[in-house]
């Protein structure tokens, strides 16, 4: 397979290069642009955020810990019940300083005796949204299907950046984008994240996604880069933006640069092309230099997602693009799937979903001979969902850097033979066992070139 083609998906080879090089060349130490607002209490932080004249500003948070509130001290509501809604071009910059012991652009513990911290001492800026009171939300899409999704610690929306910060999320998503109408009218997200930590008890710590019946035709891009994600997946997708006339001639779209990142101790990343009935949706993902270790799950990818309802989502599409990736032990490591139903009730359901993905020099730790796969791949369940994945210069050693024999999973549906979907790798048999060490090739019928 040649490299992924982002024209494809609606936007130039000059767009999709401007974007990689921006987060490669992100530096540490942020240099504040444009009209800057000091903050040192959560009071001058509140009123910074909440002022709509402060569009385009960058607001920068002094060391310490600010705590959410949805009241104040006279028990009156907040607005936006407490959480951070930023106004379009807001920056959210902290003060916080990271250790990068081996180089390789992860952040690492600031000392082993401390292995969860990861700021530098004296620089931590910490904005804990765990005493916050925030409902979930209801979302609707063309069709009237409604959804209630949680409601987010801070709000992202257009050209928002946050930085140099921790942000707990407790029981709720940490970073989001809003639950309630779009900043942007036509849905269109744009948002970056960096040097900063990131967690949720939730299970899930950010999302970002075209999601609505405002984001039908949403054109969103993500940076995500320097960061550490535990107790918490991050999530890509498209989701709840379709009709009953399945037309996906002209979904939305989402591109994520993901690099350097940290997702540790049920932290994890999963981007989805569309989900609950989006039609037409697509996910480009580019990923690079991240380290996975201690998740139940490293990386999910998903095509199309069925509505659970009629009509069936149709057309999505996952593109991944993963250069020097280490993934660890885990339950499920690398699990693409391009179509998944709701059951064996709805059969046809998703459609015509694909992904298309190049793994090229993943690194696999396995300490076990009892480890499920490093890889699987599945066509999925639906009707006619097709996954081709391609596999090239992958490793799997212990955490001592010995060489071991790993394990691949390839089938077309979960149930052998029972339908219309394909799984396939690129290329032939004989040079994925010549270009790969300890994954296993599957049969020749597996092979696009056999």
């Amino acid at each position: 397979m040649n490299a992924l083609s982002f024209k494809r998906y609606g936007v130039s080879g000059a767009a999709c290069l401007c974007l990689l090089i921006g987060s490669a060349a992100s530096a540490q130490i942020v240099n504040l642009h444009g009209r800057v607002i000091e903050v040192n209490t959560v009071k001058e932080l509140y009123a910074a955020v909440n002022n709509p004249a402060n569009r385009g500003v960058t607001v920068h948070l002094a060391p310490g810990t600010y705590l959410l509130s949805t009241t104040t001290g006279g028990d009156v509501v907040r607005r936006n019940r407490g959480a951070l809604r930023l106004p379009p071009g807001m920056s959210l910059v902290g003060s916080e300083k990271r250790v990068d012991t081996n180089g390789d652009g992860v952040p690492d513990p600031v000392s082993a005796a401390t292995p969860d911290d990861f700021s530098v001492p004296g620089t931590e800026t910490i904005i804990d949204g765990s005493a916050l009171d925030l409902p979930f939300e209801q979302r609707t899409d063309c069709a009237g299907e409604i959804f209630f999704a949680p409601n987010p610690v801070i709000h992202v929306g257009v050209n928002n950046l946050i930085s140099h910060l921790t942000v707990f999320g407790g029981s709720h998503v940490a970073i989001s984008e809003p639950t309630d109408d779009p900043v942007d009218p036509n849905g269109n997200l744009s948002m970056e994240v960096t040097y900063s930590v990131v967690e949720s008890a939730l299970g899930l710590s950010m999302g970002f996604s075209n999601c609505g019946c405002a984001a039908r035709r949403a054109r969103s891009v993500l940076t995500f880069s320097h960061n550490v994600v535990r107790r918490g997946t991050v999530l890509i997708q498209n989701f709840l933006t379709g009709d009953a006339t399945n037309d996906h001639s002209d979904g939305p779209a989402i591109w994520a640069t993901v690099t350097s990142n940290l997702f540790y101790n049920n932290g994890g990343l999963r981007a989805t092309g569309g989900d609950k009935g989006t039609d037409g949706g697509s996910v480009t993902l580019y990923m690079s230099g991240n380290v996975f270790r201690n998740n139940v799950a490293n990386f999910l990818g998903l095509g199309g997602v069925s509505r659970e309802r009629f009509p069936p989502a149709i057309g999505n599409r996952l593109s991944v693009r993963s250069e020097s990736d280490t993934f660890g032990e885990a339950n499920a490591s690398v699990h693409l799937e391009a179509g998944r139903g709701a059951g064996l009730g709805v059969l046809d359901d998703p459609r015509g979903s694909e992904i298309e993905a190049e793994f090229i020099r993943s690194h696999f730790i396995r300490e076990s001979p009892d480890t499920p796969p490093e890889i699987s791949i599945i066509g999925g369940g639906g009707r006619n969902n097709h996954t081709v994945v391609s596999v090239r210069r992958a490793t799997v050693k212990t955490s001592a850097g010995v060489p071991v024999e790993g394990a691949l999973l390839i089938q077309d549906e979960p149930v052998p033979d029972s339908g219309t979907n394909t799984a396939r790798l690129a290329g032939s048999r004989r040079d994925f066992i010549r270009f790969n060490q300890g994954l296993p090739a599957p049969a020749a019928r597996f092979f696009l070139d056999h």
